[in-house]
């Protein structure tokens, strides 16, 4: 668990808007299509039920628990409109309620924070304003760009700036060979030169991930991306499994569809 400080502070990934990404991994030099894996990346959408139903797949909604030592130490409340870039969340720490609602596709200049949404926020029912506002708008942009990083990477293979390159197969602690591809990120989407690898089985499947964040020495442990279901018309893995078995970061309450549950991003009632 040593990396999990920096796992958690992923804040500078790939973005997971309705096609544009809004942020992004580390630099890397213009390279020439790799078609091998791209051809992999087309077996992993199917997979994941087709490029046409993640399209069509308007809400996303989620909890992202991370599990340390048995004990539960992050629990988020993710709703989210790729449409219209609408997004809610919700969480409690140390016992008090946060509640943020933003816009992914919003975002406002400032002077001291880089990146703050559009938005208001709420702190034990009481509405943030001022640069109070901003800070908790600018954290939960981070939480959107980490959390949905970890739920939904594999969805985000062909976004704009996303570069894939096939590396053979390679074997993994459990002695199966799985096809490794490299992703690496155009300059200006990110602040940061992280890297992926995914790793794919026989039917194109995500099975696991490794990343290597730029500010690292050496690329991170392999987690596993297990307990895949179908939710709507795609495919989620709930789990998060550490080479070794342990969990520690898993999704409940999941839930896709075509359409925006009515009042999901209206305010609270004073």
């Amino acid at each position: 668990m040593r990396r999990l400080c920096a796992m958690l502070a992923m804040a500078a990934l790939v973005g997971c808007g309705g096609g544009t990404p809004e942020d992004g991994g580390g630099a890397v030099a213009a390279a020439a299509p790799d078609d091998t894996a791209a051809m992999h990346a087309a077996r992993l959408a199917e997979s994941l039920g087709g490029r046409e139903a993640w399209d069509r797949t308007r809400y996303l909604s989620f909890r992202w628990i991370v599990e340390r030592d048995g004990r539960i130490v992050a629990n988020r409340e993710h709703s989210w409109d790729r449409y219209d870039g609408r997004y809610r969340i919700a969480y409690a720490e140390d016992g008090t309620s946060h509640l943020l609602l933003f816009n992914v596709h919003e975002i406002d200049p400032h002077p001291e924070l880089e990146k703050v949404p559009a938005g208001r926020a709420w702190v034990g029912g009481e509405e943030l304003a001022g640069a109070a506002r901003d800070s908790a708008l600018r954290r939960g942009y981070g939480a959107f760009i980490n959390d949905t990083y970890w739920a939904i990477m594999p969805f985000k293979w062909d976004d704009p700036g996303v570069h894939l390159a096939h590396e053979g197969a390679r074997t993994l602690s459990d002695g199966k060979a799985y096809e490794a591809i490299h992703l690496s990120f155009d300059q200006g989407l990110g602040t940061t030169e992280d890297q992926y690898w995914g790793f794919l089985d026989e039917s194109g499947r995500m099975m696991a991930w490794q990343y290597h964040l730029g500010r690292s020495d050496a690329p991170g442990e392999v987690i596993w991306w297990s307990d895949w279901q179908p939710v709507g018309d795609i495919q989620f893995a709930m789990t998060r499994l550490l080479d070794g078995g342990d969990r520690f970061i898993y999704f409940k309450d999941v839930a896709a569809g075509e359409t925006v549950p009515e009042g999901r991003f209206d305010p609270p009632t004073p």
